[in-house]
């Protein structure tokens, strides 16, 4: 295992709160007649497919956990 679980829930933490976020405002958005444009849906998809990707970690070799955290990096800058 790359990832000890206090990084690996720190992080899973960080992206569901970002989820989170994404959500909320798009709630907001939508109560004041607004349609949530492209980058919220993709910010939110993203965010849940890293979320899915973290959980399942431990089954990732050395080069897919640089990968994904590669990826990581490139959705938290969106």
């Amino acid at each position: 295992m790359l990832y000890n679980n206090e990084i690996k829930e720190a992080t899973l933490n960080t992206l569901e709160e970002r989820v989170l976020s994404v959500v909320d405002l798009s709630i907001a958005l939508a109560n004041e007649g607004y349609i949530p444009n492209r980058n919220k849906t993709t910010k939110l998809n993203w965010n849940i497919i890293l979320i899915d990707a973290f959980e399942n970690a431990d089954v990732l070799s050395k080069e897919q956990h640089r990968k994904l955290e590669n990826l990581y990096n490139k959705v938290i800058a969106l």
